[in-house]
């Protein structure tokens, strides 16, 4: 059969051993997974709305989507699926970039939006969460109690998505990765039983780490059902900035000075180049000087906290030859610039097509690379370059005190070789400085060569024997991360990791 995989590189194609059908399942198995779950759907709607996510890869229908409404649902239908060896292929709310929550391999889509509950602790400061719970949802539930969710991306994603593909955003610096954040979760496995990953508590010292297992896996190993996060206090006040810089290095040399002195009430330390505020004021209708930018918040319960740490880092700011900046004492005062950072992606979708008056969309490759925060600069700097090198918009929006950064490039159909020739180049660059692939998108089907020059061959047996091992008949979201035999990529480049 034809592989129904496509991606920006032919030899990353995943090449699973799945259950691949040409035909849809047949009534037999319909009756049988509707049995086993109450919602399966087969209705073209349903089958369009599931066949991709916010990223640039291939479409694909997939057979069937199943929206379970409990663990115990979610259970009966792995179970059926693996009785009946059909891929099942975990959903949350389809915002992820890599093509990770896409039925390449046909099969059932295993929907968790409707994974809705809510159950606050707040003497032991966690919830446990449903994952089909979006983050916004999640923190207007807690806000009642006085918490929040830490981690914050930008795309309003599941709690489940989110411990799958390891996405955590604009908070990382003040609260860390999502993967921090998640005490204990609730597994279905690809036999269909069920596992809770940890106890609930901080500490536990029990045996192997499940939770770390789990936590990145996108869905290959198992459908996450539900999470126990850990919860943060909410603020009492905020306040923020917005510092210029002549270039993306002096911004990275303050922010690495500034992360060094400990400002605790530092909440987020973004970057925006000069390209990425001028996106932003054409589709946006702002009107910042298009200049390498920092957007800053700090939170805390004493105004004198806050400013104290605004003004350790403006001295820095200011050594290092910042242009100008704009404080607010009330952090409210600069939630448009922080919605226009967040719309990065949208933004860079618009912008050619309002800059040449036509107002059609793009499609947009995002890049997600992370290298050690003193590389940061001279990462952007090569990545700028190399894309403005070729004529392509370089949007950047770093997490910069991460050192993980997005480089957002609308194109054309007809520019898809080219970029993946840039993108072969930014991501073995990244790699060489010391840095990975992909800080919190994923893999999916759009990363896996670059995770093969990341790891080395060893480290990639060993994750395939851990998916042959817990998976042996691959059902669980058959050819994400790794192929399910050695790619071409391994064959070719038999090399280690940088070490």
């Amino acid at each position: 059969m034809t592989s129904r995989y496509a991606t920006f590189d032919d030899d990353a194609r995943a090449r699973a051993r799945a259950p691949r059908r040409d035909m849809p399942l047949d009534d037999d198995a319909l009756v049988a997974l509707r049995r086993a779950c109450a919602r399966v759907s087969t209705s073209r709607d349903a089958l369009d709305a599931a066949s991709g996510d916010m990223g640039a890869h291939a479409r694909a229908r997939p057979d069937a989507v199943a929206t379970p409404t409990t663990t115990a649902e979610a259970a009966a239908l792995v179970r059926e699926c693996a009785r009946r060896r059909i891929a099942v292929v975990p959903r949350g709310a389809g915002t992820g970039l890599e093509g990770g929550c896409v039925a390449h391999a046909g099969g059932v889509v295993g929907d968790t939006s409707a994974l809705r509950g809510v159950e606050v602790f707040a003497a032991d400061g966690v919830a446990r969460v449903g994952a089909g719970v979006k983050k916004s949802e999640l923190n207007a539930a807690l806000k009642p109690h006085g918490f929040q969710f830490g981690p914050d991306p930008s795309s309003n994603p599941s709690i489940g998505g989110m411990a799958s593909t390891g996405g955590s955003g604009l908070s990382t610096l003040k609260y860390g990765t999502s993967k921090e954040n998640i005490r204990s979760m609730v597994v279905v496995t690809p036999d269909g039983s069920v596992v809770r990953t940890r106890a609930e508590v901080r500490k536990s010292s029990t045996g192997y780490e499940l939770n770390a297992l789990y936590l990145g896996a996108e869905g290959t190993l198992g459908i996450i059902t539900e999470l126990t996060v850990r919860l943060v206090p909410l603020p009492k006040a905020r306040c923020g900035a917005v510092v210029r810089f002549r270039d993306v290095g002096s911004a990275g040399k303050t922010v690495a000075e500034a992360t060094a002195m400990n400002l605790t009430t530092l909440l987020r330390c973004e970057l925006m180049n000069d390209e990425g505020i001028k996106v932003t004021n054409v589709v946006f209708k702002t009107n910042l000087p298009c200049e390498p930018t920092l957007f800053l918040e700090f939170v805390g319960n004493r105004n004198e906290e806050m400013f104290a740490d605004w003004d350790a880092f403006l001295a820095r700011a200011i050594a290092n030859g910042s242009t100008s900046h704009t404080f607010a004492k009330d952090g409210a005062e600069l939630d448009e610039i922080w919605d226009a950072r967040r719309g990065c992606y949208l933004g860079a979708m618009r912008y050619r097509g309002l800059e040449a008056g036509t107002k059609a969309k793009e499609k947009v490759y995002v890049g997600d690379v992370c290298v050690p925060p003193s590389k940061l600069a001279e990462c952007i700097s090569v990545t700028e370059r190399e894309f403005k090198k070729a004529r392509f918009p370089c949007v950047i929006c770093a997490h910069i005190a991460d050192g993980n950064f997005h480089c957002l490039i609308p194109f054309q159909e007809r520019e898809r070789a080219a970029l993946i020739a840039l993108e072969d180049k930014v991501i073995g660059n990244a790699i060489q400085m010391g840095g990975t692939a992909s800080g919190e998108h994923g893999v999916g089907i759009g990363k896996q060569k670059y995770i093969i020059q990341e790891h080395g061959i060893a480290h990639i047996d060993i994750q395939r024997r851990i998916k042959r091992a817990l998976d042996p008949h691959n059902i669980m979201n058959p050819g994400k991360i790794i192929s399910w035999d050695p790619s071409d990529t391994e064959r070719a480049r038999p090399r280690a990791s940088r070490l």
